[in-house]
């Protein structure tokens, strides 16, 4: 290269150009955030919905919702930069349904923009800095090399001042892997046994919150491993599932570069043990006002082939730090630093991995949230006054073949109240009884019917319809499930037969509504009569599966029942339909469960998750009354322990506090910054003092203090 020929800053090999004095890297319409005036020649950005984009970005105040993604596009080739923050949360309390309200906040990384005077615009940091991501991995979107074949310039224009100190620049990753270990409130795991003939195999499950591509928030990987002790030649596999070395993400994996205290460069990184290796210069940098610093690093060796570059062993090299120009220190047989993405699910480190800071270091995990679960009581025992202000009766609000429109006015024949002279409840420690408050749900005598919905029965009746609605949206989130709970106790409040000996179809079940599609994972309704329908619908019900054998047997307390097919057996009590042999234990019920009988409390249960990958949504929570009969005066149905619960509030793992990234790297800069210009090779020393030159006879007002030398002659 020609560089008497050459009146401008060097192009070439210049993938990141930020320069903060240009319109279309900042201006004041962008808050903080810059973009680089050129691009890496290799750039490349695909069409990508990164929905899941909000895991990570929420923690360095990137984006204020969690739950909620970006998109990019082939347009977005040009590296930015965004302003640091975190995100202070306010959870909704059990008796709220709003959802979480986010706030995003600076105050403590304050930083503030120069746009006045002649050195052009600059922007002052007390703490503040800004940060940027330039590979997605698994994704076709890469705005500079993970490796540098040819070494690495990273050239940086700064303002100092007598007290600066801190990271100016730092690249790698901004954190470990949030998700390892895992947290409870987001991925639950457990064992399950699957027979098969003689063997039993002991299978790891999950469940939880997923993300967009169906994989838990959890750092686990399916691996696959070969039994030993097997006589016969052929390879037995069986599957483990292994949680990976947190330590294995940060481990050669990021860089940093300061000014100390003393004023004296510095660099600090991560080896391959996972230790902190530091170093500072001899030379005091004395300098103050804008200075350009250059960090270049020219490996040994270069590769000849792509698969070297990518596969290659870690080279040694020359690290070179420049002020104003000038080589101000030298180290020899220095490590290649280059990057590499967590060991981890590809949407679960969005933005974590190949990340720069420009300004500052990172503070790791200080500010990084979880999902949590939350149970939420829309009624538990309130008086009166809180029944008439949250519930209100219509008629069904699902639209129907006869009523494609339903209305959502007030229906009469249902009245709603708190009682507390049916039930008491005994002190288990003093013997004395107490009166138990529940919602008290009776018939008026006025009929509320909404036309036929499809229940009809051998009457012939048009179907009575009643929905007692919790008359507050509920904020759900896609891509968990919701489980709404209740206990119902049914004083006799169905009419059972009509004149002629025919049984009703009655039922109770939990509705959820609202603009986004509801799907049900399973539930638990409650009918009376059940019917031989009824129980044939069931996929598994007793020792004898339907249809091979006529009978149906279920254990309840050790003594077992029995019947004809078709018919109901028992009033007893605990009486429920839908369970694999057992009845008590409610996580085993399957889909479409039925609970039956009058006079005592059944449990009712709906799991529903909303469309995946939909965000925040609202919906409406209610039970859903429906006979093809009438139902009888004074023989109401009570209510309590109405709640739902979900993994969809956000706290703070406190195990992810002080790791060694915000240990080591949780470092602000104090100073100013302008330019930021990241070169594909390493320069030479008299293309670096060209670099000064330029910018100091470009802006004289920037007064830097460049020495003339060299073969470059001061143009």
């Amino acid at each position: 290269m020609n560089l008497e020929c050459l009146n401008d800053i060097i192009t070439d090999n210049l993938a990141i150009h930020i320069d903060l004095t240009q319109l279309k890297s900042w201006d004041l319409n962008t808050g903080f955030t810059s973009f680089s005036l050129t691009k890496w020649v290799g750039a490349v950005s695909d069409n990508i919905n990164l929905a899941d984009f909000g895991l990570t970005a929420f923690d360095n105040g990137r984006m204020d919702t969690m739950w909620n993604g970006i998109t990019i596009t082939p347009k977005d080739n040009l590296f930015s930069m965004y302003r640091v923050g975190y995100n202070d949360v306010h959870n909704p309390t059990t008796g709220e349904t709003s959802g979480i309200t986010v706030t995003t906040l600076f105050d403590q990384y304050p930083m503030s923009a120069v746009t006045t005077g002649t050195s052009g615009n600059y922007f002052i940091l007390d703490g503040g800095y800004l940060q940027g991501f330039f590979k997605l991995e698994g994704f076709n979107y890469t705005l500079l090399p993970t490796r540098y074949n040819n070494g690495i310039t990273i050239e940086t224009l700064v303002y100092l001042y007598p007290d600066s100190q801190g990271i100016f620049y730092m690249m790698g990753a901004r954190a470990e892997d949030k998700y390892n270990p895992y947290f409870s409130g987001e991925t639950i795991s457990g064992l399950t046994t699957i027979n098969s003939g003689n063997t039993s195999i002991i299978k790891q499950t999950f469940t939880g919150v997923t993300t967009s591509f169906d994989d838990y928030l959890n750092s686990f990987e399916a691996v696959k491993k070969i039994e030993k002790g097997f006589i016969d030649p052929r390879l037995i596999y069986r599957t483990e599932y292994m949680q990976p070395a947190a330590s294995a993400n940060t481990t050669n994996n990021v860089i940093a570069f300061e000014l100390t205290q003393d004023r004296r460069l510095a660099y600090k990184y991560i080896d391959a043990n996972g230790l902190i290796v530091t170093n500072t210069s001899p030379t005091i940098i004395t300098a103050t006002g804008f200075t350009m610093i250059d960090i270049v690093f020219t490996p040994t060796e270069v590769f000849q082939t792509p698969t070297e570059l990518e596969c290659g062993k870690q080279r040694t090299g020359k690290l070179i730090l420049y002020i104003n120009g000038r080589a101000v220190w030298i180290i020899k047989d220095f490590p290649e630093f280059y990057f590499k993405p967590l060991n981890t699910q590809k949407e679960k480190q969005e933005g974590v991995p190949y990340s720069i800071s420009w300004g500052g270091g990172s503070f790791g995990l200080k500010h990084s949230w979880h999902y949590d679960y939350q149970t939420y009581v829309l009624y538990k025992g309130q008086d009166t006054a809180y029944i008439n202000s949250n519930f209100f009766v219509q008629g069904n609000p699902l639209p129907t073949e006869c009523d494609p429109n339903p209305s959502e006015d007030y229906l009469a024949g249902l009245s709603l109240s708190a009682d507390s002279s049916s039930f008491i409840i005994k002190d288990k420690c003093t013997g004395i009884d107490y009166p138990l408050t529940v919602m008290r749900i009776e018939y008026t005598g006025t009929t509320g019917t909404t036309g036929t919905t499809g229940t009809t029965g051998t009457t012939g009746m048009s179907a009575t319809t009643y929905f007692v609605k919790f008359n507050q949206p509920i904020s759900v989130l896609s891509n968990r499930d919701y489980e709404v709970n209740l206990s119902l106790f049914n004083d006799g409040f169905f009419k059972l037969v009509d004149e002629n000996g025919n049984p009703y179809n009655n039922k109770i079940s939990i509705l959820i509504y609202g603009t986004t599609d509801v799907s049900i994972i399973n539930d638990i309704e409650y009918k009376e009569p059940l019917t031989g329908e009824d129980i044939m619908g069931l996929s598994n019900v007793g020792l004898h599966p339907f249809p091979d054998r006529q009978e149906y047997e279920w254990i309840v307390d050790g003594i077992m029942y029995y019947g004809v097919t078709g018919m109901p057996v028992a009033s007893d009590p605990s009486f429920m339909l839908g369970y694999d042999k057992t009845i008590p234990n409610t996580n085993q019920v399957i889909q479409g469960a039925f609970v039956s009988g009058e006079n005592a409390w059944k449990p009712m249960k709906s799991v529903f998750r909303t469309t995946e990958n939909s965000g925040q949504q609202h919906v409406y929570v209610g039970l859903l009354i429906e006979t093809n009969g009438t139902f009888n005066n004074n023989s109401p149905l009570f209510v309590n322990n109405f709640t739902y619960k979900a993994a969809d509030i956000l706290v703070q793992d406190e195990r992810k506090n002080n790791l060694t990234i915000e240990q080591n790297f949780d470092s602000g800069f104090i100073g100013g910054i302008q330019k930021l210009r990241v070169y594909n090779n390493a320069l030479t020393s008299p293309e670096i003092l060209h670099n000064a030159l330029i910018e100091a006879k470009r802006n004289p007002a920037l007064n830097m203090k460049v020495s003339k030398g060299g073969r470059i002659i001061y143009r």
